[in-house]
């Protein structure tokens, strides 16, 4: 069972990403500032058109294209406002794994965010997934209450670096069960 190629939500359109998208998506990857502060590192060039072609695959035995999503996200008038990539079955075949969710910046604040994290549970349901995962950097603080206010409240570790610096990174594992 595969999640579809489409779906609604109340003010959202949820699709499978094409390459067309990419100019669109590739501008609201510029739209994250802070990402190299976040992260370390900012988007390569060809993040996007490698994520719609290749997927961004989980590092498991056997990971397979068939079980990714790259998904774009666009408001009730068409327009491109973030994107999503999602693996099924990472770390276990019961999880649904959120890899990157990005919205642009110009529409943060208006609970899109919201919207589209209810509705990926949603989907998670039908798929009969046990839960969401997802990883966010420990300096992501804006991205950490996101995901705490959205019930991602299970710490499944932290990775990275040991200990605090400028040039220094981790990230924490969140899980968010599915009833």
């Amino acid at each position: 069972m595969r999640l579809p190629d489409r779906w609604r939500t109340e003010r959202l359109i949820i699709r499978s990403s094409v390459l067309e998208d990419s100019r669109e998506l590739n501008r609201i990857c510029a739209s994250w500032k802070d990402k190299i502060y976040v992260e370390g590192e900012g988007f390569s060039d060809d993040f996007i058109e490698n994520c719609i072609m290749n997927g961004d695959l989980p590092p498991i035995e056997n990971a397979d294209i068939s079980n990714f999503y790259m998904m774009t996200i666009q408001d009730a008038n068409g327009q491109i406002i973030g994107f999503f990539n999602l693996y099924h079955g990472y770390p276990n075949k019961d999880t649904l794994w959120i890899g990157i969710f990005v919205i642009d910046s110009e529409f943060q604040g208006k609970a899109f965010g919201q919207e589209v994290i209810k509705a990926i549970c949603d989907e998670c349901k039908k798929l009969e997934c046990k839960s969401i995962g997802l990883g966010v950097y420990l300096k992501n603080w804006k991205g950490l209450r996101f995901w705490n206010n959205n019930g991602f409240n299970i710490i499944t570790g932290v990775y990275g670096d040991k200990e605090y610096s400028e040039s220094n990174f981790s990230l924490m594992g969140l899980r968010k069960e599915i009833c």
